[in-house]
């Protein structure tokens, strides 16, 4: 089996893990590939509509990718929050490998591990080696099968739960777009992102930033890494516009916890914090 992409003069690693993914935080590019059965899936189109979209970067003659694809998390996915589900999110499938045919997406080519398009329901995209997937395989950073992005409504995009060495599960993408992409209505005036902790990592004090539309009621909920509450503030209610609030964290021991912001409608934002 092949083991290089005909698009670029070096190799993609099919079995390793690379730190050269897109960077959390980073601004996603468009993009616009007809699928194998000849609709037209523009990324800008999903999230302007406000859905999440999870993307699966692989190519028919990985054996890892093939090994995911079968686990059917993807699948889960698509039946949980695309279209059978609660349609917040987009499930999308890109064959990152020009030189793969659409007999290998069918699993009767000389480069395949299966017939991938076999009980499948979400897109999958097979462009042709050019221009288009040479800019996708550029501006998406891939340097390795499988590469995993959860992109947000925001066109930012993140992947430190999903490019480990254990391939991401449902939680992990539900976790993904929890902490990075839940807006929570809170007004995502500035761009980078709705809510913001500093310094981080903290000792002593954090300071939240965030904005709202309207007048909320707000709480906040820190929990360790098993998810137990071990402090709670209230707030109470907050008027619209950018809010600076300042959290005492100098009882909590040493390590990683989750903040948990939710307004008066159970809205909620998370955040990932260090506390030295």
């Amino acid at each position: 089996m092949k083991k290089i992409l005909f698009l670029f003069p070096f190799f993609i690693i099919a079995f390793g893990i690379s730190n050269a993914q897109l960077p959390n935080g980073s601004t996603i590019p468009d993009f616009t590939f007809t699928d194998i059965h000849g609709v037209t899936q523009n990324l800008y189109t999903y999230l302007n509509q406000g859905k999440f979209v999870a993307l699966d970067i692989s190519t028919t003659w990985c054996e890892p990718c093939w090994n995911y694809h079968t686990s059917g998390v993807m699948d889960s996915l698509f039946s949980l929050h695309d279209t059978p589900g609660d349609a917040k999110w987009k499930v999308l499938f890109m064959e990152g490998d020009g030189g793969t045919d659409s007999a290998d997406v069918y699993g009767i080519g000389s480069s395949t591990q299966g017939n991938w398009a076999a009980g499948t329901l979400f897109p999958i995209m097979n462009p042709p080696s050019g221009i288009a997937l040479n800019d996708f395989i550029s501006g998406y950073d891939v340097t390795f099968f499988p590469t995993f992005y959860m992109i947000c409504p925001n066109k930012k995009v993140y992947q430190d739960f999903l490019n480990g060495p254990n391939k991401p599960d449902v939680k992990s993408w539900e976790a993904e777009a929890n902490q990075y992409c839940a807006t929570a209505g809170f007004d995502n005036i500035k761009d980078t992102n709705p809510f913001t902790i500093y310094p981080n990592p903290a000792y002593g004090v954090v300071h939240l930033y965030f904005s709202l539309n309207s007048l909320r009621s707000m709480k906040l909920a820190v929990r360790d890494l098993a998810g137990q509450i071990l402090r709670e503030k209230d707030f109470g209610y907050l008027s619209p516009g950018d809010q600076s609030l300042v959290v005492d964290v100098s009882e909590l021991n040493p390590g990683i916890y989750f903040f948990e912001l939710s307004d008066d409608e159970s809205r909620v934002v998370y955040k990932k914090v260090v506390i030295q």
